[in-house]
């Protein structure tokens, strides 16, 4: 909690750039095996490139709401 609002305050403060994560990643960050990710994909924002998947932080951050 004190994380996100230290990195609310620095997005005021300067521009951050966007973090995207991997599935991996974003399957830590969900708190979720990769394999429910995936099977939950269609409900998690996402971004395909090619036939990987690229999720931003921020965009998740905001679905675990």
């Amino acid at each position: 909690m004190i994380a996100e609002e230290l990195f609310s305050l620095m997005k005021k403060e300067k521009a951050v750039p966007e973090r995207y994560l991997n599935a991996k990643e974003a399957a830590e960050l969900l708190g979720m095996p990769l394999g429910t990710l995936y099977h939950k994909v269609d409900g998690i924002p996402h971004t395909k490139v090619g036939k990987r998947l690229r999720f931003e932080e921020s965009a998740l951050r905001k679905y675990m709401g």
